[in-house]
């Protein structure tokens, strides 16, 4: 599924990483997490999720198409996003996460904001709250309720969070057909730890225009959120959303959203977003 679309496949198995990878620093915390990474999927171990308290904040930008202007043309955007509560779904606690577009300064763009209820226990978005206008006027927002939880490098508003906690380095990277609240998709998610020249050149890119980005100090993970569509035939497509998390912050300190088409999956990029502000209560 993608911009709208679902795809019923059969799964098929592409190549994936084999599972080693090249780590520049030798400090005694990187060689920990290595140690954890090659264990965790023969103990079941669950690792990295994110830390939130009401209160944090942070601001991204993104490099990406603006609206269906034809012929298209791209502009920076930037978000905001503030949890500002806990409230119950059904019989479970959410995170309350509001975002909004602002100006590069951080000035609202818009009137009306969107909210995301999150599990605080594995961060799926179980509820969306829409904000519109009509003739000029704030309406009650849009209620899209999503039991099954949103998941998948999906559009429509969907913030492309991986399934948290990551299982680091598991070797199984098969697409599987998953069960979402509207329909079917090949589903699979790649999690390693991320090299450090590969984190440095993405991050720098960031800074090429606008506010300069977060610089995690700590470990960095990089996932590979992906799904696929028409997977044996010439019309194959594969979205990723490849993501960069780290233990001091509270989001993504990089996502690049890409899409890959036909029989030898040409890459089109979609658009880029980095982390640039970041405010944590106590800390």
């Amino acid at each position: 599924m993608v911009e709208g679309r679902i795809w019923r496949c059969t799964p098929v198995r592409l190549a994936g990483p084999n599972g080693s990878y090249v780590v520049r620093s030798r400090s005694s915390t990187v060689l920990l997490a290595l140690a954890v990474v090659a264990l965790a999927p023969s103990l079941g171990v669950a690792q990295y999720a994110p830390k939130w308290r009401v209160g944090d904040w942070w601001v991204t930008k993104t490099w990406g198409k603006s609206g269906n202007a034809m012929p298209p043309f791209r502009v920076w955007r930037y978000h905001r996003y503030d949890v500002v509560g806990i409230k119950r779904v059904g019989k479970r606690d959410c995170f309350v996460l509001e975002t909004r577009l602002t100006g590069p300064k951080g000035e609202p763009a818009t009137r009306t904001k969107d909210v995301l209820y999150v599990h605080v226990d594995d961060w799926l978005v179980v509820r969306q709250e829409i904000g519109h206008t009509y003739n000029d006027t704030v309406c009650p927002p849009w209620i899209r309720n999503a039991p099954l939880g949103l998941f998948g490098p999906f559009g429509t508003g969907e913030p492309h969070l991986p399934r948290f906690p990551l299982r680091l380095g598991d070797p199984d990277t098969t697409f599987k057909l998953k069960k979402r609240d509207d329909g079917f998709a090949d589903l699979r998610e790649i999690s390693r730890i991320a090299d450090s020249s590969s984190v440095k050149r993405l991050l720098n890119d960031g800074d090429s225009a606008g506010a300069r980005v977060v610089r995690p100090t700590g470990v960095v993970y990089q996932v590979r959120n992906e799904g696929g569509g028409d997977l044996e035939t010439d019309n194959r497509r594969v979205v990723q959303s490849l993501q960069l998390w780290s233990d001091d912050q509270p989001w993504r300190v990089y996502e690049e959203l890409v899409q890959y088409d036909g029989p030898k999956l040409v890459r089109r990029v979609i658009e880029r977003t980095w982390l640039i502000a970041t405010s944590r209560q106590g800390r």
